[in-house]
Order: C-alpha cells, then sequence, then structure tokens
C-alpha cells in the first residue's frame, strides 16, 4: 500500500522538478545581465581639469536579458527601466539617470541605449552633459559611444573630443530569486522522496 501511495508522490515530485528545470533553462525570461567595463584615458587634453593620460575609470551595466532574441541588432534602452547603469568619473558616480536625453520621448532611443548584434554587446551610447546651473565650471561632460570615450560633451550636437577607448568585460547572469526558489523546492522534494524511499 505504501508503494502505492508513493507512485502518484512520484509524480507529483516529477513533475515540480521538470517545471523548475524547465523554467531554469529559458535565461530569456529569468536572467539580468551585467557587464563590467573600464574607460582608458589616452588625451591629455583634459589634465588640468584633473583627468590624467593613462587613467582608468570603471563603470558596469545591467540589462533585462528577456527584453532580447539573440537575433541580428538589436538593442536595451532605460525606457522601460531594462538597462541601468553606474560610471564612476572623476570621483563622481553617473548613472542611467544623468544622461541628457533620460526620459525624453523625442528620439527613437530612450538614452542611455546598450547595442547588441546577434546577443554580442556591442556598446553604449551615454552622453552626460553639466548643467549650465551647475557652480562648478571644472565639471566636463562626456560620452561613451560604444568603444569610444568622449570628454567635454556639450549637447546632443557636440560630444566633445576623443579622449579613450571602452573595453567591455566579462558578463555575469544573475537569475531571479523565484527560478532560485522553484529550483530548491524541486531538488527539496526529490530529496525526501528519496530518503523516504531509502529508508522504507
Amino acid at each position: 500500500m505504501a508503494q502505492t501511495l508513493l507512485k502518484p508522490l512520484w509524480a507529483t515530485i516529477t513533475g515540480i522538478f521538470t517545471l523548475g528545470s524547465v523554467t531554469v533553462l529559458k535565461p530569456a525570461q529569468a536572467f539580468s545581465i551585467t557587464y563590467n567595463f573600464t574607460v582608458q584615458i589616452t588625451s591629455a587634453a583634459y589634465e588640468s581639469h584633473g583627468l590624467m593620460n593613462g587613467a582608468t575609470e570603471y563603470g558596469s551595466l545591467t540589462y533585462d536579458n528577456a527584453n532580447l532574441t539573440g537575433i541580428g541588432s538589436e538593442y536595451v534602452s532605460a525606457a522601460p527601466g531594462s538597462l541601468t547603469l553606474e560610471f564612476n568619473f572623476l570621483s563622481k558616480l553617473h548613472t542611467q539617470k544623468n544622461d541628457l536625453n533620460y526620459g525624453s520621448d523625442a528620439y527613437l532611443y530612450d538614452y542611455p541605449v546598450a547595442f547588441f548584434s546577434n546577443g554580442r554587446l556591442l556598446g553604449l551610447d551615454f552622453l552626460v552633459v553639466p548643467s549650465p546651473s551647475q557652480a562648478s565650471q571644472d565639471e566636463l561632460g562626456f560620452r561613451i559611444f560604444r568603444e569610444l570615450f568622449y570628454v567635454g560633451a556639450t549637447d546632443n550636437f557636440n560630444s566633445g573630443t576623443l579622449a579613450g577607448t571602452v573595453t567591455y568585460g566579462n558578463s555575469a547572469a544573475v537569475p531571479e530569486p523565484s527560478e532560485i526558489g522553484g529550483t530548491i523546492l524541486a531538488f527539496s522534494c526529490f530529496s525526501l522522496w528519496f530518503l523516504r524511499r531509502v529508508k522504507g
């Protein structure tokens, strides 16, 4: 009789385990991807502002992988909250909200934007311009455009002077908590069933 009761229990556990496994195998619905990037300064044009030739600045971008198919030319923008950024430039942290065109519907994209080709990251388009009412005259505007870094940006039509290069590091995928929980539940149920069977 115990074996008769275990059969439907085993079927249920198998179903849960399979569902959990199938869900985990769909990263497009479950993962945020983070890339670190570095900006290597290759110009001495802004050393009077504290930006030294040979210096390295650091940042990262995170996006929701569910917004990409991995086929052809694609992009992820800040519009639906799918792209977040952090870039430390001259000891000041800049995020996606510092982009000159963040939240604007006047352009094709809601900037900043990350561009992809067949699932491969090509780079960012991220433009930061100091506010005209800024007290400090030393603050520099900048633009990251794919693998190029410009300094001295003043508006949408003047990105400034090419002053460095951008390198994007390896990506790291972070599963959603619900997916982790589902997998843990499936393995827990399977373990309980297995222990009961061994003891029986």
